[in-house]
C-alpha cells in the first residue's frame, strides 16, 4: 500500500507543469483547495507515510454549479417573506430543474470528461448538482489534476489530497468542487450517552430526565395539534432498522399509533446501509424526540440513509441532496457536524450551501445541532486551545436553523429555568459544551446585521435558538430495546424539529424558513423565548457568557410555543 521510499510532498505548480508538459489541457481551480497543509500536519502531529499508489480504488462526488446561485437565494428570500409577490409560492423540483439545475449539456460533457479519466459506475442525481463515480488514485490524477497522500491521524491512516482540485477549463463554469478526496475529518454525531441519572434537586428547579412526550409541554406546545399534517426527515449515516423498531416500541408503551416509516438509500445503490450500532442511539434519540415533541404524531417520518462506506463525508452530502430533491420532508433534522474550515477546505461548504439554498427556495427547513464542542469544534473535537475558537458545518451555514443546547430544570413537570449547557472537561480532557461562535467561512446574513452583542459578528453567528441538551436533564429514550438517558446538541435540534413540525400542521403546511423571522419577532417581542442569561460555553475563562438577549453560547433561548403560535398568527411572520 505504501511506498517505502521518502515522500516529497509535490507543490500544486509543479505538478500543473509536469502534467502541462505532456497535453496541452489549461486546468482552472474549483472550491476544493489542498486540504494536506502544514497546518494540518502539526494538528494531527503525523508525518506523510507514502503518496498514494495509482491504482488504489477511489470514490468521488462531483459538485455542479447551480444556474444563477443569487437568483435562487433572490427567490428563497421572496418565497419566505409575506407581503412580497412570490410570498408562498415556493419552488418545486420540476421548477429548480427548468430554471437552476445544471443542463443535461453541462451534465454530459462532466460525464464524459470522468469517463475519458477512467471513472466506471457514474450515476449523476435527479436534480443534476451532484455526479458520483468510481475510481482510482490515478483516474483522480487524470481527472482533477492532484495527487493523494498517505498519513497517519492518531490511529487511523487517513488520505488526503496535497494540491487543489482543478478540472479542464471547459468545465470550469461547471463544476463547482470535488469531493471524497480527504477522509482526515469525518462527520459526528452530537449525542452525549450515559447511564440513567437521579434527580438532581437545585434552588431553580430540578434536572432530570424527561420522557420525550413531555418536552412538547415543557415548551408550551400543549395547545397545539400534532404535526400528523407535516412530514418529517432525519439525516442518519447507515440504516434505520433498529430506530424503527425501536421507535415502534416507543409508540406501543406510550400508546400511540405506529409511525409511518420510510427509508431512503441516498447514495450508491451496492453501498452500507446497515445498521451501525454505535450510531443507532442517535436515530432511536432524533427519532423519538421528534414525535414526542410532534405531540406523538407526524404525518411520515423519513429516514435519509447516509451510505457507511462512502468516501469522507460525500454520503450527507447526498442524503442532503436527496431529501431536497424529493421535496417530501418540510423539516429535517441533522444531529452531525463537524470543523466548518475543514469543509470549506474540500469543498463540502461550497456544495452543501447551494443545496440547503434549494431547500429555502422550496419552503423546506433543515435544522441543525451547533454541536457539543463548546468553542472548540476544529481543535480536536473540544480539547481547549485557549482563545483559539471554532464551529461546526452544517450549523453555520446561513440556510439553515442551528440549535444550541441548555440544561434544563423542571418544577412538577413545568419549565423552571435553563442555563448554557456546560458539563466541563470529561476524563480525557474534552470540554462538552453547547457550540456557539462566529463563523470564519460564511459571511454575516441579513437577519442577524442588528444583533447588539459583544463581540460584534464579523460571519454568520451560531446558534439561532436552542433547547434542553445536558446529559442529566436529557431524554429518555429506547435503544435496543432498553432506556438509555441520551443528551447532547442532538437532542436539542429533534425538540425544535417536533416543535416547528407542530406548528407547521398548525398552518397548513405553509411557513417557510423561518431565521429572518425568529429574529424580527423576538426582538420585538422577547417574550417569545425563555431568554438564558446565566451559564457560558468555554473552559477556565475563555468561552462566551450567557447574555440578556441573543447570545453565543444559546441564540436567543428557547421557544414558548403558545406565545410564539399566538405571535405567528397575528403578525406577519417572514423568512
Amino acid at each position: 500500500m505504501f511506498k517505502t521510499a521518502a515522500l516529497a510532498l509535490p507543490l500544486a505548480a509543479a505538478s500543473v507543469a509536469a502534467h502541462a508538459a505532456g497535453s496541452p489541457t489549461i486546468w482552472v481551480g474549483t472550491e476544493t483547495k489542498a486540504f494536506l497543509t502544514p497546518e494540518q500536519m502539526r494538528t494531527f502531529a503525523a508525518a506523510p507515510a507514502a503518496q498514494a499508489t495509482a491504482g488504489e480504488p477511489e470514490h468521488v462526488v462531483v459538485s455542479l454549479r447551480v444556474r444563477n446561485l443569487k437568483k435562487l437565494e433572490a427567490l428563497g428570500r421572496a418565497v419566505n417573506e409575506r407581503g412580497n409577490a412570490k410570498y408562498g409560492q415556493f419552488l418545486t423540483p420540476k421548477a429548480f430543474l427548468a430554471e437552476f439545475a445544471p443542463s443535461e449539456a453541462q451534465v454530459q460533457k462532466v460525464v464524459a470528461h470522468l469517463r475519458k479519466s477512467g471513472f466506471v459506475n457514474i450515476r449523476v442525481s435527479k436534480n443534476r448538482l451532484l455526479i458520483s463515480a468510481d475510481g482510482t488514485v490515478g483516474t483522480v490524477k487524470t481527472a482533477f489534476n492532484t495527487p493523494l497522500v498517505h498519513f497517519r491521524k492518531g490511529e487511523r491512516t487517513v488520505v488526503a489530497n496535497s494540491a487543489p482540485a482543478q478540472v479542464p477549463e471547459a468545465l470550469g463554469d461547471t463544476v463547482l468542487s470535488v469531493l471524497g478526496l480527504q477522509n482526515v475529518t469525518l462527520a459526528h454525531t452530537m449525542a452525549v450517552r450515559g447511564p440513567r441519572t437521579q434527580p438532581k434537586p437545585h434552588a431553580a428547579g430540578t434536572e432530570t430526565g424527561h420522557y420525550p412526550l413531555e418536552f412538547g409541554s415543557i415548551y408550551g406546545a400543549a395547545s397545539l395539534p400534532s404535526a400528523s399534517q407535516t412530514t418529517v426527515g432525519v439525516i442518519t449515516i447507515g440504516g434505520a432498522g433498529q430506530a424503527t423498531q425501536d421507535l415502534n416500541q416507543f409508540t406501543d408503551a406510550n400508546g400511540l399509533a405506529q409511525v409511518n416509516v420510510a427509508a431512503v438509500q441516498t447514495g450508491d445503490p451496492s453501498g452500507n446501509y446497515s445498521d451501525d450500532q454505535e450510531g443507532q442511539g442517535e436515530w432511536d434519540l432524533d427519532s423519538q424526540d421528534i414525535v414526542g415533541a410532534a405531540g406523538g404524531a407526524v404525518n411520515q417520518l423519513i429516514f435519509y440513509e447516509a451510505d457507511m462506506d462512502a468516501s469522507g463525508n460525500t454520503g450527507l452530502t447526498q442524503a442532503f441532496n436527496q431529501a431536497v430533491s424529493d421535496n417530501a420532508a418540510k423539516v429535517i433534522n441533522v444531529s452531525l457536524g463537524w470543523c466548518e474550515t475543514d469543509a470549506q477546505a474540500d469543498g463540502t461548504v461550497a456544495a452543501e450551501d447551494q443545496i440547503f439554498a434549494a431547500a429555502v427556495a422550496q419552503g423546506q427547513t433543515f435544522s441543525v445541532s451547533s454541536g457539543d464542542e463548546g468553542v472548540y469544534e476544529c481543535n480536536n473535537r473540544g480539547y481547549p486551545d485557549g482563545s483559539t475558537y471554532s464551529i461546526s458545518w452544517p450549523a453555520s451555514s446561513p440556510n439553515v436553523i442551528a440549535v444550541g443546547g441548555t440544561t434544563l430544570f423542571t418544577s412538577s413537570g413545568r419549565w423552571a429555568k435553563e442555563t448554557v449547557w456546560n458539563e466541563g472537561l470529561d476524563g480525557n480532557g474534552k470540554l462538552w459544551a453547547s457550540t456557539g461562535g462566529v463563523s470564519v467561512v460564511e459571511p454575516v446574513p441579513s437577519w442577524q446585521r442588528a444583533l447588539s452583542v459583544s463581540p460584534k459578528p464579523s460571519g454568520r453567528a451560531v446558534p439561532d435558538i436552542s433547547f434542553d441538551a445536558a446529559q442529566g436533564s436529557g431524554a429518555l429514550v429506547y435503544n435496543y430495546g432498553q432506556i438509555q438517558q441520551i443528551g447532547g446538541t442532538s437532542l436539542s435540534s429533534p425538540i425544535f424539529v417536533g416543535l416547528w413540525a407542530r406548528l407547521q400542521s398548525a398552518h397548513a403546511n405553509s411557513l417557510g424558513f423561518p431565521a429572518s423571522s425568529i429574529y424580527s419577532a423576538v426582538r420585538s417581542t422577547p417574550s417569545l423565548v425563555h431568554d438564558v442569561t446565566s451559564g457560558n460555553n468555554g473552559y477556565s475563562g475563555h468561552g462566551y457568557k450567557a447574555t440578556t438577549g441573543w447570545d453565543y453560547p444559546t441564540g436567543w433561548g428557547s421557544f414558548v410555543m403558545s406565545k410564539l403560535a399566538s405571535y405567528v398568527s397575528a403578525h406577519p411572520f417572514e423568512q
